[in-house]
């Protein structure tokens, strides 16, 4: 099958031009040429579409190949320029490849172009990958940048050997150091900790970790900052293990505390950091995965490419995509637990969202389900972007509740102000949905932990994530979720406050 190839040649000999486009169509390209003489000519044909190869022409009268070139580089384009003359010194050659030129040849090589060709197509499209690849993970990198900054804690992480990688803003200010200044930095260089009674200096709770491995439940310490002003904080410290349970890095919690709020409010409480340190090994070890995964699959696509066999290097470049979506998916739940940004709500009816994901998500697994989905709902102020995402959450943690089997009824209802079983964080009328999935296989000892995000025994990606991402949008909607789990099955309650008018 022929493989199309936009070929614009900077030549001012039609019957050399032809010779070319002539070799290149016998090589089993499908060529779609154009011919320039002068640097305007060639400005224009780069403004007016895109071009897989240019092929300028060593001397033209009043333009050669070196001006050729540097109007390309002008324009900032990424396309491979070869060089053709019909006779030319190997000082040439290298000149104006040093300038940026992917070949050079003279008119008596020409069985070189197209292997030249294939190799520079070859090349730009891996740069053109390699590009998008790069944007990505800076647009996750900004992503998590953003989550970070979300969070009311001062929060430190550090590498393996206790260099910091990243300080969220509290910490900024707590600390006195920056962002920018205090990466590269130990810990201990920003943080000087005083026991709180002996004033003695208290030992770095990040060299602490790496030396012991063992967490940091909870501590209180003064801190002395930058500018020697002393803070009183409690704080905490977890490592950040890889499936192998090796530290990668460690996770620093602190924030100030007053002397009222010791007994009661104390930071990072056993349980909290055990619940955090729970989340954050699972996420480490899910992302872990997907990276062994998708360079697997790089891998894989590599060998094949060495050995020119395209179709198989596609599909393991497709493979790796689908599981970058994936990590990336996760990220999002992430970021939507972080409460980072406020919905763009608008006053709309949320029966179509409903009816909408109870088909994509459960109709496509073959689930039984039943709506009860009145005409006459009220109007809801919401998100329809994230409305859909928490429903889609929720179908997805029936599904994997109901691996045996079963019903999931949803049903929607207007409630009145005032009404019996209204949350209190709703004053005036609501929406309630009711998403119901009788089903068996829910043993009484786990009905405790059947909806604890935090549980060990879950998958954080597949439960965890979904639940506490479903309750962060909920409550950015001014709404309520609970979870009623069950012997027979477990019954979700999502309460939204409705608009003013039916």
């Amino acid at each position: 099958m022929a493989v199309p190839l936009h070929c614009l040649q900077v030549e001012d000999s039609e019957s050399d031009a032809a010779l070319v486009f002539r070799l290149l169509k016998k090589a089993e390209f499908d060529v779609h040429g154009e011919r320039v003489e002068s640097a305007s000519d060639l400005r224009k044909a780069l403004a007016r579409q895109h071009w897989d190869v240019i092929i300028a022409d060593y001397h033209l009268p009043g333009f050669d190949a070196y001006k050729a070139l540097s109007i390309l580089q002008e324009t900032g384009l990424d396309i491979p320029f070869i060089g053709i003359s019909g006779k030319v010194g190997n000082e040439i050659a290298a000149e104006i490849m040093q300038r940026g030129a992917a070949d050079y040849m003279t008119k008596d090589e020409l069985t070189r172009l197209v292997p030249a060709i294939k190799r520079e197509l070859r090349e730009a499209e891996r740069r053109r990958r390699h590009k998008i690849a790069d944007v990505a993970l800076q647009n996750e990198r900004e992503r998590f940048t953003s989550a970070l900054r979300g969070l009311a804690e001062a929060v430190i992480t550090t590498d393996a050997d206790g260099s910091i990688v990243t300080s969220n803003p509290i910490a900024e200010q707590i600390t006195c150091w920056s962002s920018a200044e205090a990466t590269g930095k130990s810990v201990g260089e920003l943080v000087h900790l005083r026991h709180p009674d002996t004033n003695n200096p208290v030992p770095s709770p990040v060299k602490t970790l790496l030396e012991t491995g063992a967490p940091l439940v909870a501590g209180e310490a003064n801190m002395i900052d930058r500018q020697g002003y002393e803070r009183k904080i409690a704080y905490g410290a977890l490592p950040v293990k890889n499936e192998d349970n090796e530290i990668l890095g460690t996770v620093l919690v602190f924030r100030e505390v007053a002397d009222e709020e010791r007994q009661n409010d104390n930071l990072l409480s056993s349980n909290r950091l055990r619940s955090i340190g729970i989340v954050a090994s699972q996420i480490a070890h899910d992302f872990s995965n997907f990276l062994s995964i998708i360079m697997g699959n790089i891998e894989l696509a590599q060998e094949y490419c060495r050995r020119k066999n395209l179709g198989k290097a596609m599909e393991r470049l497709d493979s790796a995509l689908k599981v970058f979506n994936n990590a990336k998916n996760m990220a999002f739940q992430l970021i939507s637990i972080s409460q980072g940004g406020k919905p763009l709500v608008k006053a709309m009816a949320i029966g179509p969202i409903i009816y909408h994901e109870a088909r994509k998500f459960l109709r496509r697994d073959g689930i039984n389900y039943e709506t009860e989905l009145p005409e006459d709902l009220w109007q809801c102020r919401i998100d329809e972007t994230q409305m859909s995402l928490v429903f889609d959450n929720i179908f997805s943690n029936v599904r994997q509740i109901m691996a045996s089997g079963g019903t999931i009824c949803i049903k929607a209802e207007n409630h009145e102000a005032g009404s019996p079983d209204m949350p209190p964080v709703i004053s005036g009328r609501a929406l309630r949905i009711t998403v119901n999935a009788s089903c068996p296989g829910i043993e009484p000892d786990r009905l405790p932990r059947a909806m604890d995000p935090y549980d060990a025994s879950r998958k954080c990606s597949e439960s965890s994530l979904e639940i506490c991402s479903a309750t962060s949008i909920i409550t950015q909607h001014g709404g309520f979720l609970r979870i009623e789990p069950q012997v027979a099955g477990v019954s979700y309650f999502i309460y939204l406050p409705a608009v003013s008018e039916k």
